[in-house]
């Protein structure tokens, strides 16, 4: 093969620059391109192409490459092992797995979902972007294995002692190459925290504004219940002491009923807030916050977000213990009241639950890397927990 070559060896082809030189180049500079340097996963069809004076020299350049990365990859696979193997061959890949070109085309078609809302003023559609967001979130676990299996690559090859300076620069580029998938994932999973916060924030907003008017509705309903929980009190006590039994307890049934009815439309009313919810929430933040490519462009929508998010949150705390007192306080159930309080559940327990749990999916995603996002973890709980408590103060007044 003639030596002399139309590029620069320490520069690598991609699919279009070498599609490019292949019909524009003459047979003789074909044949002059290096081997190591062709792109991988050339089209079979690449032939159908180009010129038909270009082919055979084509033809031959592609049985000369196939040749040369067989032989080099038995000879790795010997000096190397396999994961070695692997990992040059996952390097190489300039194709996106499957896995990433579903939850991009997703993505792309969400961000074009919201551009014609926007574009033609039509009404959000909660339940529409909702099951979008659940159709990519369902994807995330994917993606991220994705991440997880070039951060594993990559700590192979820098692991492994090149046998000569030639393998030193085809593991360094590999690692190149790796960095470079693993920061695609990262900037595509930047866009879509992005566009989830700025969805979310409509939904959080909106779940914020509900039970404002809920509460709102129901006062009156929670005095007059505050009433009739008294009357029933006094009433007990008048049974008891009464002589004419029959009127009394007549009484005491119309009142029970009463409370019973009252209850029933306060609760018809409420406005449910699930801790799954919570944790989606919880996630279009964090998520967004922690990851490098959307964190610089989220200060507005986040902090939307969270202002209503604290409100939710303490809301939801304090409806779990409203709703353990009514038990505990109802006089026609039988429940033990210290059982039925033990289960309320505390906003800053949810808090620290959730990060706890955060910790270790990223842990386990992000394997040795995860040291610096855990930190990134650490900060945000005490910032959350910060911010959380001065609201419970002012949602308290």
């Amino acid at each position: 093969m003639v030596t002399s070559s139309p590029i620069p060896r320490s520069q690598c082809l991609s699919l279009e620059v070498f599609y490019r030189l292949v019909k524009t180049l003459p047979p003789d500079k074909i044949s002059a391109i290096p081997v190591e340097k062709l792109p991988p996963n050339i089209p079979v069809n690449l032939t159908e192409k180009i010129p038909l004076a270009s082919r055979q020299a084509v033809e031959g350049l592609l049985l000369a490459a196939n040749s040369y990365y067989l032989s080099r990859q038995l000879k790795d696979q010997e000096t190397y092992g396999e994961d070695v193997v692997f990992a040059l061959d996952k390097a190489r890949a300039a194709a996106s797995s499957a896995s990433i070109r579903v939850f991009k085309n997703k993505v792309l078609n969400l961000i074009n979902l919201l551009e014609e809302h926007q574009r033609n003023k039509t009404e959000f559609r909660f339940s529409t972007f909702g099951k979008n967001l659940v159709s990519i979130n369902d994807l995330l676990i994917d993606v991220r294995s994705e991440q997880k299996n070039i951060l594993k690559t990559t700590e192979v090859l820098e692991k492994t002692t090149p046998a000569n300076k030639e393998d030193k620069a085809r593991f360094a580029e590999a690692n190149v190459q790796l960095r470079t998938q693993f920061e695609s994932i990262e900037r595509l999973l930047g866009e879509y925290y992005l566009l989830r916060l700025k969805i979310n924030t409509r939904v959080i907003n909106a779940k914020r504004r509900q039970i404002m008017a809920q509460e709102q509705s129901i006062i009156g309903m929670q005095q007059e219940l505050a009433t009739l929980r008294g009357r029933l009190e006094t009433s007990q006590t008048f049974w008891r002491r009464t002589l004419d039994r029959r009127h009394t307890k007549l009484e005491y049934e119309n009142l029970q009923a009463r409370i019973t009815e009252v209850a029933q439309e306060i609760n018809a009313k409420e406005v449910v807030i699930s801790e799954q919810e919570l944790t989606n929430w919880l996630d279009t933040i964090v998520d967004a916050s922690l990851n490098p490519y959307s964190f610089k462009r989220i200060s507005e929508p986040a902090r939307q977000a969270r202002i209503a998010l604290y409100y939710l949150l303490n809301k939801f705390c304090s409806i779990q213990e409203g709703s353990a007192l009514q038990i505990a306080q109802n006089p026609f159930l039988q429940v033990n009241p210290e059982e039925a309080i033990k289960f309320v559940l505390k906003s800053e327990q949810f808090i620290l639950d959730y990060f706890a749990n955060k910790k270790k999916d990223n842990t386990a995603w992000l394997s040795g890397a995860a040291r610096a996002r855990i930190a990134d973890l650490d900060d945000m709980q005490k910032d959350i927990l910060k911010e959380l408590r001065r609201a419970s103060k002012i949602h308290r007044k």
